[in-house]
């Protein structure tokens, strides 16, 4: 084998390496799940981001659930956080946030709230950690939430 031969091998080599760590660094592994159940007898209305980026506006009737289900990205806080109405009463929470210990943060599991009349409840070895609803009179920010039917 000519050592110009071995050479390029030795390039090749060393680019297909570099090539395949590039591709391993960008792969996803973890991911979190978000699952919220309205449990009062009330349409619950929910407007949410990721990442402060909107995902749209749902309604949730009374017993429904809804979940969503995000890959863990480099480079970005990994946040999901939803501006909630429930009758007159309304809040903004923060549902996920990989970098605060004092909501869900954890990848890979399954992060469970509830939505009572007093405000979310976060599941936490099966009690409730209970964020109340925003007690202001005004609440400018809530988009208007229009359900097809």
């Amino acid at each position: 084998m000519s050592s110009s031969s071995s050479q390029y091998n030795l390039v090749l080599c060393l680019f297909l390496l570099s090539f395949s760590s590039l591709i391993n660094s960008q792969t996803i592994d973890d991911y979190f799940v978000v699952r919220m159940t309205n449990e009062t007898p009330s349409t619950a209305n929910a407007g949410c981001y990721v990442n402060g980026e909107d995902i749209g506006s749902f309604a949730m009737e009374s017993g429904e659930t809804y979940e969503y289900d995000g890959n863990i990205l480099r480079g970005v806080n990994n946040t999901l956080s939803c501006e909630m109405k429930l009758d007159e009463k309304h809040g903004f929470f923060n549902l996920f946030d990989l970098n605060d210990t004092k909501i869900c943060h954890s990848a890979s599991e399954v992060c469970n709230w509830s939505i009572h009349e007093d405000g979310l409840c976060m599941l936490v070895a099966h009690k409730c950690v209970l964020f109340k609803w925003d007690t202001s009179t005004t609440h400018h920010s809530f988009r208007n939430v229009e359900v097809n039917l």
